[in-house]
This record gives C-alpha cells, sequence and structure tokens, in this order.
C-alpha cells in the first residue's frame, strides 16, 4: 500500500516530465471548436423544432385562459379608491 503514495520514478532519456496540473489540461484547438459549434446548433435546432410543434398547444392555451370582456367585468369587485 505504501508504493501507491510512492512518487513516480524519474523520467527517461528523451521523455518529457509533466506536472500534474499540465497533465489534466485538454487541448484546444479546431476539433474542439469544430464539436462546440456542432452541439450548439444542434441545440438551437432542437429548441426551434419543440417550439414549433408545440405553438399550436401554447395558442390554445392562452385562448382558453384570456377572459372575454363580460366575464372580467363580472369577476371585477367593486371599484374604490386608492388609499395613499
Amino acid at each position: 500500500m505504501a508504493t501507491i503514495f510512492n512518487r513516480p520514478p524519474p523520467a527517461q532519456a528523451g521523455h518529457d516530465v509533466l506536472e500534474a496540473t499540465e497533465a489534466r489540461q485538454g487541448r484546444r484547438g479546431r476539433h474542439a471548436f469544430v464539436i462546440l459549434i456542432v452541439s450548439t446548433t444542434l441545440a438551437i435546432g432542437v429548441l426551434f423544432a419543440a417550439w414549433g410543434f408545440y405553438s399550436g398547444a401554447f395558442t390554445a392555451a392562452n385562448e382558453a385562459s384570456t377572459p372575454t370582456a363580460a366575464e372580467a367585468r363580472a369577476t371585477t369587485g367593486p371599484v374604490t379608491n386608492v388609499q395613499q
């Protein structure tokens, strides 16, 4: 168990030695940028497709929840002055 906590052996000739932080860092490059752009574009496309697919339901729900003028007049209470 003690060998787990020991430092690794020194680098052999011709090999670079990296610090732990350097070894854990990812590389930036064209591939990462392409993946970022493609995934963002797909996410936007899916959101617009879902919005377009459910837009009829949104309109129906909005019309069902909007009261007519007669319903609005019937549900309001007596007019009172605002006290300051």
